[in-house]
Parts: structure tokens; sequence; C-alpha cells
């Protein structure tokens, strides 16, 4: 507002009769200033909502605790308009009732969440936290179907973030070979290149590609561009116990969730790997990454193929402690200044 006496007359804020008689002879370009002007005082939350990145998440929550963290960092970041999620793999429909509930916890209440097909029966005592949730959120139609109106309604412009079996998305792009060029890219948590879970030096076949090969072989070969985080990037970012204290103590409904989904969990330490996908959409710099041609076998082996055009932008090194200084800053942001070689210490 202190900008205003200058545009005014460069001096106290007066008007001044030459003003008032460059004003009637030129109304357009006062209109042009007065406008300018608006344009500065525009709050920065309008340009920032212009500035989202459209996404949808398909996950297979429930099951590893690692997709409830990654939703939780979803919620916690502005530049992510999240457009819905979809379920995938097991029981969907219990799947979906728990990202509900998440979302609903975060403040997130209206957006959608569609279940995929039913698979194979699988544990997820997590889902037992939203038995009986009911939302209008919860979505009658399938994922696939959600899917493709979601990407249809804005062509070009949606990222999917994958952090479960590529099940869906396979789905997707068999059902219209015209949509592969309507998806911006696909985000998503899996494979393998050079190492495998924990402290294995070799490569493996990844949960996520294992599932369910056969559909990660048509995402892979469909043309759709690709930021893949392996386990290269991911099976290093153990979630030790000064950092889980820090969310579970930040007390707010979130990582109050957090909390109980970690018990309903029952294990000790969680890896973070597919909170690195979502982190990869807003903070690209976390990892160093490499175009690479990736192939996937009959096992779920991604293998590179030397000599061919690349397919997939592939993270091959990272700083856990930046990714975890980045997380926390999000999902419990109170302690923000705690020291990240704490989160370093084994347990």
């Amino acid at each position: 507002m202190a900008l205003l006496p200058v545009l005014l007359d460069g001096r106290d804020g007066r008007a001044t009769p030459d003003m008032a008689k460059e004003s009637s002879t030129r109304p357009t370009s006062r209109m042009k200033t007065i406008l300018c002007f608006a344009l500065l005082l525009m709050p920065a939350a309008a340009w920032a909502a212009r500035r989202k990145i459209p996404v949808l998440v398909d996950t297979d929550i429930g099951t590893d605790i690692d997709d409830a963290f990654a939703l939780a960092l979803v919620a916690r970041s502005p530049e992510l308009q999240l457009l819905g999620v979809t379920t995938v793999s097991g029981d969907t429909q219990a799947r979906a009732r728990l990202a509900a509930k998440l979302l609903w916890v975060a403040g997130l209440r209206r957006v959608p969440v569609a279940a995929g097909t039913p698979g194979k029966p699988l544990p997820m005592e997590q889902t037992r936290w939203a038995k009986g949730f009911r939302s209008p959120e919860l979505l009658r139609e399938g994922a696939v179907t959600f899917l493709r109106s979601e990407i249809l309604r804005r062509p070009g412009q949606v990222t999917i973030i994958a952090i479960g079996p590529l099940t869906n998305l396979a789905a997707l792009l068999k059902s219209d070979r015209a949509l592969a060029p309507k998806i911006r890219r696909i985000v998503m948590m899996g494979g393998s290149i050079a190492r495998g879970y924990d402290d294995e030096r070799r490569p493996v076949a990844e949960y996520n590609i294992a599932s369910d090969p056969a559909a990660a072989q048509v995402v892979f070969s469909s043309g759709v561009p690709i930021l893949m985080c392996p386990l290269d990037v991911t099976a290093m970012l153990q979630l030790r116990h000064e950092a889980r204290h820090r969310i579970f103590t930040e007390l707010t409904p979130l990582t109050d969730a957090l909390t109980l989904l970690y018990h309903l969990w029952n294990q000790r330490t969680p890896t973070l790997f597919d909170p690195m996908a979502v982190a990869m959409v807003i903070e690209p710099s976390l990892c160093q990454t490499e175009r690479l041609a990736i192939r996937v076998d009959a096992q779920g082996f991604t293998r590179v193929a030397k000599g061919e055009p690349p397919n997939a932008t592939v993270a091959l090194h990272t700083d856990p402690a930046k990714f975890f200084q980045f997380y926390l800053s999000r999902v419990a942001p109170e302690k923000a200044s705690a020291p990240t070689a704490l989160l370093q210490l084994p347990r």
C-alpha cells in the first residue's frame, strides 16, 4: 500500500490538475495503471493456485505403512492440486475407505476416491481404522473410469503418482490408446536398477513391479513420460525413532492418524519408499536422475536396455538427510529446525 502515493503523483499522494486533465484525455492509460496496481496487490495465494500441479494418486494404501505417509505429504504440499485418489490390489474398497478417511482427517474433504478391481486377499490391518467409514467422496465408479474422466477433463496437464502395482494404469492405457498423449507424466515408486532392499547391493524384483509385471510392461511401453523412483533412492529411507517421535508428537489430526496407523501396522521402522515419488513431483533436485531404456521382464525385474531409446527418467542417487528434512518440514513443521543428524541414528 505504500506504493499508492507514488502512483498518484510521485510525491505525497495528492492528485494534481495536470493529472485530472490526463485522466480525461487518456482514460486507457489510467485504466492500465489501475489494473497493474491491482495485479501487484493480488494475494500470493492466488498466484500460487495458478501454479498448482494437478495430480492423481494411485495407491495400495493399507498394507505397508509408507502409502499413508505419502498421502500425508500430498496433503501438506500446497504445490499440488489433488484431483483424486484411486486404489489398487487386494480389497480395493477397504483401501478406498482408508484413503478417504485419511484425507478427511487431513482436511481434504472434497477429494474423490475410487476403488480399482479387487485382487487376491492381502494383509491390510490398517484398514480396520476406516471400517464403516462413509463419505460422498467414495465413488461408485471404478478407478479406471475415474482416471479417464479426470485426464480427459485436463488433457496434457495431469501427473499420475503411482505408488502401488501398476494394474490400474495398465488397464487405463489399454482401454483407450488415445489417452497416453493426454497424460502429462507418470511419477512412480517402483523397480530396482543397482540395489535391492535394505543393504542388498544387487537389483531385485521390486514389489510394485513384481506384483503385476504385465501391467508394468504396458506402462513402460506406452510412451507416457515416466519418472521412476526405484529402490536405489528409496530403500535407505528408514524413518528412525527420533523422526517418528517428531511426527507422532506433532499432535495434529493428520499426524495422530499416522500414529494410529503405524501401531496397526505393528512393525518397528517404516521405510518411506512411496513419499519419495511425491517429493520428486515437488522438488526434483532431491535425486540425481538419468534417462534410461527400461525393460520389464516376466519376473518383474526392471532391466536397463543399453543401446535402446530411453523411455524413463530414473532416479539413481539421493541424500536421505535432505529428503527427511524436506518431508519433516511439511508433515511435522513445528520442529523443522531439529538437527537432521538425529535422523541417521540406527534403531
